[in-house]
């Protein structure tokens, strides 16, 4: 009788987690993929609520993972891709709709990660999801036309934090390609973010020892892909000083890295079409892909 009770709870779960609603953010992606959700996972961020869209594109209450897939045309694929985690400070998902397009017409496959947020202590789901996206690309290498060995990652805030994150724990040999740092909280103390979310990623009992572990510029080693950063001086929320340490880490390994600050723009920046930085950072962009493909010629 006890057997049968813990199966029948164990359905019950099951079916109350695959009955969760799961939304959809309106893009121009070409393609939605299903990775897994926390009864498909091998991990959960024991999200009970519905995910819910506030406005246009801000995700809460993930617990389904998708791939929003932009692909170039043949005629101007370059065989590289951009793997983005959205930012949100880990509360919620702000989701880029303009940058994957620039992606997408330029010649780069971008994909937008709906990860599952960390939920008050469940970042393993929230790993699991960025580092599966990055799989799951190169694994399709061939139906994508792409080259499973140009795969990089790109974030901006907290999702600057998880691309920096995923960049330095993968194991060699599986590590992106390069990563694209966008005002990025990579560092996880207080006086490098006015909002601290250490206690959203691990609990309310985080520990120090886990603010360590988090925090990329003392993870960076001399297998840690080149990076390009992007931030404004005048960011109160993430400060500038959470980017100028991953690029010191960088530069103590010798890793290539090139760093962009612009003198104002604040936070949230990178879909702003009226931002006056806005043609500069990404012809700078441009320009760093460009250098990226040479030194990709040459190796």
């Amino acid at each position: 009788m006890r057997k049968f009770l813990t199966l029948f709870i164990a359905a019950i779960a099951i079916q109350s987690a695959s009955a969760q609603k799961v939304v959809t953010v309106k893009t121009s992606a070409d393609e939605i993929v299903h990775l897994w959700n926390n009864s498909t996972a091998k991990y959960s961020n024991n999200m009970e609520k519905d995910e819910l869209i506030k406005g246009k594109s801000k995700v809460y209450n993930t617990s389904s993972t998708e791939l929003y897939i932009f692909t170039p045309e043949k005629e101007k694929a370059t065989g590289y891709t951009v793997v983005i985690y959205p930012g949100g400070g880990y509360r919620y998902l702000s989701f880029p709709i303009t940058f994957p397009e620039w992606l997408r017409e330029n010649g780069i496959t971008a994909v937008v990660v709906k990860y599952r947020l960390p939920n008050y202590g469940h970042s393993d789901a929230m790993l699991e999801d960025a580092i599966g996206a990055i799989d799951y690309m190169r694994n399709n290498a061939e139906k994508y036309n792409i080259d499973p060995y140009k795969i990089g990652v790109c974030g901006n805030s907290a999702g600057g934090h998880l691309a920096a994150w995923v960049s330095n724990i993968m194991e060699d040999g599986s590590k992106p390609h390069f990563s694209i740092l966008i005002y990025g909280a990579m560092t996880r103390n207080e006086y490098h973010n006015s909002y601290n979310a250490n206690k959203i990623m691990f609990g309310h009992n985080v520990t120090p020892a886990q603010v360590d572990s988090a925090s990329t510029q003392d993870l960076v080693g001399p297998t840690t892909p080149p990076a390009i950063m992007f931030l404004s001086d005048d960011d109160d929320v993430v400060r500038p000083i959470a980017s100028t340490s991953y690029y010191k880490a960088l530069k103590r390994y010798g890793i290539p890295a090139s760093m962009h600050i612009y003198p104002s723009g604040g936070h949230g920046w990178s879909g702003r079409l009226k931002w006056e930085y806005r043609q500069q950072w990404l012809d700078a962009l441009k320009d760093w892909f460009e250098v990226l493909k040479e030194n990709d010629k040459n190796r």
